[in-house]
């Protein structure tokens, strides 16, 4: 009999075990996901301070060139960095989903609390 409920116990720990590594996945997808959901809010918010200050300059009656302005320049490095973070959350995602990524340790997922005595109560008190 002994024997039947080591094997109970190990079973239960694998399964409780995989469980614990498919959330820990989800949960680093969907992190994931909100940071490139962060990042693509801020391309566009930079996507749209280059168009006011080209629109600005544009309309400027000293027609400077615009690729020599040092605000235009550094928009578009801000633009180009926020794409290459985007490609590369991409590829995060996807060694994620194939499971390349280190799972981790049961002690960090599950948590070892004792649960909580439950008072006994007689017949009556119910």
């Amino acid at each position: 009999m002994l024997l039947n409920w080591e094997n109970i116990k190990k079973t239960a720990r694998n399964e409780v075990s995989d469980a614990a590594a498919t959330i820990w996945k989800y949960l680093k997808i969907g992190k994931s996901r909100l940071d490139r959901l962060n990042t693509n809010k801020s391309l566009n918010k930079t996507y749209r301070e280059l168009g006011i200050e080209t629109d600005k300059q544009i309309n400027d009656d000293a027609k400077q060139d615009i690729r020599k302005n040092p605000k235009v320049i550094n928009m578009i490095n801000k633009i180009k960095v926020f794409k290459q973070d985007i490609i590369d959350n991409k590829l995060k995602i996807k060694t994620i989903r194939k499971g390349s990524v280190i799972q981790p340790k049961m002690d960090e997922v599950i948590d070892h609390r004792p649960e909580p005595e439950r008072e006994k109560r007689s017949r009556q008190q119910k």
